[in-house]
C-alpha cells in the first residue's frame, strides 16, 4: 500500500510553498560524445546549463543489453524488484510473444502516487496512467519501433497533432496490435543504412521531430499550471541507432557524403530546443536535466538475430545451412555497400535451398501479423519443435531454449540430458569467431537455470543467455563445427551495450539556492533521479523507494 504523501514542514509547522521543477531528459545519448561536444562548444546551451548546475554522475550495470533503464527512473525502484520477463513463451505452441514496454511497469510512476502534484508529462517512455492530476501525453515520438499514442485528456493528443504535426518518422508507418496487451499502435520501418538519400532524409526527420516536440512543449508549458513538467527527447536514441555510422568509426562510414555529421546535427537540434524551453520558465523554477541509457557501436544485432539462430540450425542439422552460407578458410569478400532493400529482405535473399524450403519467410509472417517478422531468428519457428535447441527471437542478448521433453509439447531432449546439452552448446559456441579478425564473438554464456523444471518468473524463458563480445560491427563469423555464416548486411549501426556493461549517465540540477559543481565522485543510481525530483518538489519519498535524493 502506498504511504500517505506529505510535504515536509518548516520549523513553524507550516507547509512551505510548493516548488516547481522542469525535468528534461535525453534518451540514450552516447555519454562520451555528449561531453565531448559540450566541451567543444557544439552544444552551447547544454554547456551553459552544465556550468551553472550541480552535477551528479549516474552509473548502472545492465543485466542484459535491452534492459529497460527507464523503469527505475520512472518508479524510483531498483531493478532487483521487478520481473523483467513479461515476454511470454508458449511451450505448447512454440510461440514467443514480446511485451510492450508500456506494459512492463510493476510499480506506480513516481509522479502518480497521489502526492497532490500538478503534473505535465510529455512523451516519456511510459503509459498514461490514473492518479495523475494534470496532463499526460504518451507515444507521440517514441524511439520504439512500436508506438502506442494516448493522452489524458483523451482529445489533447489529436489537438497537438493538428497544431504541430505527427512524429515525422511515422510517415508510411503500419498499424499494429500488441499480441499480449491488445494495445493499438503504429510501427515505423528502420531505413536502409546503405542508401545515403534515406539517411539524409531520416536525419532531417529527426531534426523536424525535435522542432515539433519543442513547439508542443512550449505550448504545454504555458497552458497548464504545473508543479512538475517532465519530458524527454527520444530523437537522440533513434538517431544513435540509425546514424551512428555516419558520425563514428564503422565499416559503413564510407557511405558518408560531405563533412556534415548527421548525428551531431540531431544533438544540436536538441541543444537548441533545451535553450528555447529554458527561456520559457521563470528563475524560480528548478531545472533537472538527466540522461538515461546509451548508444554505442553495434556489435549485437547480427550476432543475436542471424548468427546464433543459423549456428543452431547447422548444429541441429549437420551438413545443412539455411542462411548466409559462406566458404570457410578463404578471406571474406569485401563488405558490400549496394544493398538496396530493407535489411530483412536482403537477409532473406541469402537463404539456401534448405532455407527456402524449411524457414518461414518474413513476408509470410508479416501477412499473418506476426510482430517479430523482421527478426531472422523468428523465421526458424517452424523447425523449433524438431530441434534440440533453438534461438528465441528477442531484441536483447542471444537467447537459447532447449526443446525439453515434458516441458515443450514436442520435446526431444530428456531432462536427464539437459545439463549435458547445455555444456555442449557452451563448448561449441566458444569456437565461433569473427571471420575477418579471428577473434571470438561470444564473451560469456549465462546458465539461467540448473534444471529445466525451474520456473522463476524473474528469469527469462531462455535456458542460456549468450553474451557477445563488444568488438565492433560483425558481418561474418565461422567455426570449425558449422563453417562460415556471412557476410550479411548491417541492420542498425548503433546499439545498446551488452549484458554486464556499465552505463554512465548524468544529472544536472540548477535553480534557486543550488550551488554548481560535482556533487560526488561516487555514481548515483537511476532510481535516484525521481527521488531527487520529488525532494526538490518537497514531496516525501515513498517508503518503497530505493532511490535517494542527491541534491
Amino acid at each position: 500500500m502506498t504511504p500517505k504523501q506529505t510535504l515536509p514542514r518548516d520549523l513553524d509547522g507550516k507547509a512551505p510553498q510548493r516548488a516547481r521543477v522542469l525535468a528534461l531528459g535525453l534518451d540514450a545519448p552516447n555519454h562520451e560524445l555528449l561531453l565531448q561536444w559540450m566541451a567543444g562548444g557544439q552544444l552551447p546551451n547544454l554547456q551553459k546549463l552544465q556550468k551553472r548546475s550541480a552535477a551528479v554522475t549516474i552509473g548502472s550495470t545492465k543485466r542484459y543489453s535491452n534492459e529497460h533503464c527507464w523503469i527505475p527512473m520512472l518508479t524510483g525502484q531498483n531493478t532487483n524488484r521487478w520481473n523483467h520477463w513479461l515476454d511470454q513463451w508458449d511451450a505448447a505452441r512454440y510461440k514467443f510473444s514480446e511485451a510492450s514496454i508500456f506494459d512492463w511497469l510493476q510499480a506506480p510512476l513516481f509522479y502518480a502516487r497521489g502526492s497532490g502534484l500538478r503534473v505535465t508529462s510529455f512523451d516519456l517512455t511510459a503509459p498514461v496512467v490514473k492518479n495523475v492530476e494534470g496532463i499526460q501525453i504518451a507515444g507521440w515520438a517514441s524511439e520504439l519501433n512500436e508506438s502506442y499514442p494516448q493522452s489524458e485528456p483523451a482529445e489533447l493528443l489529436q489537438e497537438l497533432l493538428t497544431l504541430y504535426g505527427p512524429d515525422p518518422k511515422l510517415v508510411g508507418a503500419k498499424a499494429v496490435t500488441n499480441p499480449l496487451s491488445d494495445r493499438q499502435g503504429v510501427s515505423h520501418v528502420v531505413p536502409n543504412l546503405y542508401q545515403p538519400e534515406l539517411m539524409r532524409d531520416f536525419a532531417l526527420r529527426q531534426v523536424r521531430s525535435v522542432e515539433r516536440r519543442t513547439a508542443a512543449c512550449r505550448d504545454l508549458l504555458k497552458r497548464d499550471k504545473w508543479d512538475l513538467f517532465i519530458t524527454m527527447y527520444s530523437e537522440i536514441h533513434t538517431a544513435g541507432h540509425v546514424l551512428w555510422h555516419l558520425s563514428q568509426p564503422h565499416p559503413l562510414n564510407m557511405t558518408r557524403e560531405g563533412p556534415e555529421d548527421p548525428l551531431l546535427t540531431v544533438y544540436q537540434a536538441v541543444d537548441r530546443s533545451v535553450g528555447q524551453l529554458l527561456e520559457e520558465i521563470d528563475p524560480t523554477v528548478t531545472v533537472v536535466f538527466y540522461t538515461i541509457d546509451a548508444i554505442v557501436t553495434d556489435s549485437l544485432e547480427n550476432a543475436r538475430a542471424i548468427f546464433l539462430p543459423e549456428f543452431l540450425y547447422r548444429w541441429n542439422f549437420p551438413g545443412k545451412a539455411a542462411l548466409a552460407e559462406g566458404v570457410r578458410g578463404v578471406a571474406p569478400s569485401p563488405a558490400r555497400v549496394d544493398y538496396a532493400e530493407h535489411w530483412k529482405h536482403e537477409v532473406w535473399r541469402l537463404r539456401s535451398t534448405f532455407g527456402d524450403t524449411e524457414l518461414e519467410s518474413p513476408a509470410s509472417q508479416e501477412a499473418r501479423e506476426d510482430p517479430m517478422n523482421w527478426c531472422p531468428a523468428n523465421w526458424y519457428a517452424p523447425l523449433w519443435s524438431s530441434m534440440r535447441a533453438f534461438a528465441m527471437p528477442t531484441v536483447a542478448d542471444g537467447y537459447i531454449r532447449l526443446n525439453v521433453q515434458g516441458r515443450e509439447a514436442h520435446g526431444v531432449v530428456s531432462a536427464a540430458d539437459y545439463n549435458t546439452i547445455c555444456d555442449q552448446l557452451e563448448k561449441d559456441l566458444s569456437g565461433l569467431v569473427n571471420a575477418r579478425t579471428g577473434k571470438p564473438v561470444v564473451r560469456e554464456i549465462v546458465r539461467v537455470r540448473k534444471s529445466p523444471i525451474e520456473d522463476d518468473p524473474k528469469q527469462p524463458p531462455a535456458d542460456l543467455i549468450v553474451v557477445f563480445e563488444e568488438q565492433g560491427p560483425v558481418d561474418t563469423v565461422e567455426s570449425p563445427l558449422v563453417g562460415r555464416i556471412g557476410p550479411v548486411p548491417y541492420f542498425r549501426s548503433g546499439a545498446h551495450q551488452a549484458q554486464g556493461g556499465c552505463v554512465t549517465n548524468l544529472m544536472y540540477v540548477s535553480g534557486p539556492g543550488i550551488q554548481p559543481g560535482q556533487r560526488s565522485n561516487q555514481p548515483a543510481a537511476l532510481e535516484d533521479i525521481p527521488a531527487t525530483i520529488l525532494s526538490l518538489l518537497r514531496v516525501a519519498l515513498p517508503a518503497e523507494f530505493d532511490g535517494m535524493a542527491r541534491i
